[in-house]
């Protein structure tokens, strides 16, 4: 009989009702509370920029300089040339360089109270700086630049400098890169030409000392003249053994014919070795001269693609520096608000409704609860006073 009853729905509506004038007037008071603190807190506007995503400003005209078989696009862009885009667009507003920028221009260590404290730091300043500071990507694909403040007017200024020192920034770092580009390709174009040099005089020595002009025509001109030999001299055997079955061996014109023969096989011989005239090549070290020549042509085509490639990157880095058309779009520059961002006043409100609500009803039940503990006096009771005397310090 002295375990205390189970407290129900019901139960706390009739102790509510038993003392709503305290109720109402406790509700009241925290009404009152929430509407007074949303009056008095300080009003927060957001202005906010949008700048479109970053497009590709390499020129048109490169297409007809680019060569379609050179990835000449991913080394354009890994080396920055090829425009700006969405990471260095949001690389720079978060910036350190920036924000010192955006500080200094509107004296924001004044405005945020810093120059009042005997002792700040600036990690101080740029932490409520970047406090006030939202960056991100639209669904668009477009940075939203939105800066918070007390003041509409300076949350759209500080958005829109900030757009603007953006281009600044880019253009800069656009131009050192571009020419940072040009300097060094200019360099290799140098080295290039000079080992595409050398590669050609071997080439032009290789083929003056050997004959070589054409080498493919030339090894087929080589082999269908001596092939005409070999069926002269076939011939020449054919009518020799004829002669000879007839008239034997000691007969004038086999004799003339075996002339005629000696002096072709002796020019074919001087053709397999030194070759003749400016089409027909030695063929006895054909091969051989053939990889040679094959090696030397080939590091003379290396040096010409290679050149070739370098020179449009050059080209690329040159027009990249001279360009002035701004890195930055601005699709809309921020206006003051007129709408307040911050406090909420309706969401304020409920709030203290709700916890009026629930301390008022939780001091009611527990009041009463205590009541009926201590007009029944139970255990429980007796312990909770027993607890509360040791709890008073005595002398």
């Amino acid at each position: 009989m002295d375990e205390p009853k189970k407290i129900g729905l019901l139960d706390v509506l009739i102790i509510l009702l038993e003392r709503k004038l305290f109720f109402v007037v406790s509700m009241l008071m925290f009404c009152i509370a929430g509407v007074g603190i949303s009056l008095v807190q300080t009003q927060y506007f957001t202005a906010t920029a949008v700048i479109m995503k970053p497009a590709q400003k390499i020129p048109s005209g490169l297409g007809s300089l680019v060569g379609k078989d050179l990835p000449l696009s991913g080394l354009l862009k890994s080396m920055d040339m090829g425009g700006a885009d969405l990471d260095n667009f949001m690389s720079i507003l978060q910036s350190r360089t920036l924000a010192e920028k955006v500080i200094d221009r509107f004296n924001l260590i004044h405005y945020y109270g810093f120059d009042k404290l005997k002792k700040y730091y600036v990690e101080d300043v740029l932490k409520q700086f970047h406090r006030g500071t939202k960056l991100f990507e639209n669904d668009y694909g477009n940075i939203e630049v939105s800066v918070v403040d007390t003041s509409p007017a300076l949350a759209a200024d500080i958005a829109n400098f900030m757009v603007l020192e953006l281009d600044t920034i880019t253009y800069h770092l656009g131009k050192e890169s571009a020419r940072n580009s040009r300097v060094f390709f200019e360099d290799r174009l140098a080295v290039i030409r000079h080992d595409l040099d050398s590669a050609s005089r071997s080439f032009t020595r290789f083929q003056t000392e050997n004959n070589y002009i054409e080498l493919e025509q030339q090894t087929k001109s080589s082999i269908e003249a001596l092939a005409q030999f070999e069926a002269q001299k076939m011939g020449l055997d054919l009518e020799i053994a004829q002669m000879q079955s007839q008239f034997g061996t000691g007969n004038q014109r086999i004799t003339e014919l075996q002339k005629q023969k000696n002096v072709i096989e002796r020019k074919v011989k001087g053709y397999m070795a030194a070759g003749g005239g400016n089409l027909i090549i030695s063929l006895a070290d054909a091969p051989q001269k053939s990889v040679q020549y094959g090696y030397l042509l080939r590091d003379v085509k290396i040096q010409e693609s290679l050149y070739e490639f370098v020179l449009q990157l050059f080209e690329q880095a040159k027009i990249s520096e001279a360009n002035n058309v701004p890195s930055v779009q601005a699709l809309e520059f921020a206006k003051p608000p007129q709408k307040k961002t911050r406090p909420k006043r309706s969401i304020i409100c409920m709030l203290f409704f709700f916890l009026g609500l629930a301390l008022t009803t939780t001091y009611l039940v527990a009041d009463k609860w205590y009541g009926v503990q201590k007009r029944n006096g139970t255990s429980f009771y007796k312990k909770l006073n027993r607890a509360l005397a040791l709890l008073t310090f005595k002398k």
